[in-house]
């Protein structure tokens, strides 16, 4: 039997959008191209509103993914950094993460490694334009002119943004940390979108979903 033109048009339509929704759905886990990663901010900035203080200090972050895909679970454990430094000198005043080598610290205890977990993307599948970390056990101490202060906020957001040529890059979040110790007041950690690497060379590491 014959189909109408119509019909036939319709019902390729409807197919076609099957089939894309299908490929959506089916797509669970975030593909990344190397599991060894390295960051590097020039620099990173803790900052306070009201500019009682403005640090900044370049800083390299280093660690490994549990695998080479990243499943779409919230709050799911995907990796670790394992390495984090701050080169010195910084400017505004001084900062030392809680890795058991660096600065003025008198107590030489470490908080690494940090943990990695994945919160969310944002984008419409199959498109994804970011995918949303935290980073977890961080601790710093800050110290400028006028006061001294440690910080070991409960989570830090970053995020996988995700260009056209799939090629990722970190962004640090923006929220306020508190200080657990000393005189400094609240400050924020902010910085720009850097290339994320393989560690020990200068390839960019790619980021899809599949």
């Amino acid at each position: 039997m014959r189909v109408p033109h119509r019909w036939f048009v319709v019902l390729s339509s409807t197919l076609a959008f099957i089939a894309t929704w299908s490929g959506s759905a089916i797509a669970r886990n975030f593909s990344i191209s190397n599991r060894q990663i390295r960051v590097v901010w020039t620099p990173l900035t803790w900052s306070e509103p009201f500019n009682f203080f403005n640090v900044r200090c370049n800083v390299t972050l280093e660690g490994s993914l549990h695998s080479n895909t990243i499943a779409k679970v919230i709050g799911s454990l995907i990796g670790y950094i394992t390495r984090a430094a701050i080169s010195r000198p910084c400017t505004g005043g001084e900062a030392w993460f809680w890795n058991g080598a660096e600065g003025e610290l008198t107590d030489a205890s470490t908080t690494l490694p940090w943990h990695l977990r994945y919160q969310g993307f944002t984008g419409t599948l199959p498109n994804i334009s970011t995918v949303r970390i935290s980073l977890h056990n961080l601790k710093l101490t800050i110290k400028n002119g006028v006061c001294l202060g440690t910080y070991a906020p409960a989570s830090l957001n970053f995020s996988f943004n995700v260009s056209a040529a799939r090629t990722a890059t970190l962004t640090p979040g923006s929220e306020v940390i508190v200080p657990i110790a000393g005189t400094c007041p609240e400050t924020r950690h902010t910085g720009t979108s850097n290339t994320v690497t393989l560690l020990g060379t200068t390839t960019a590491i790619t980021l899809f979903l599949i």
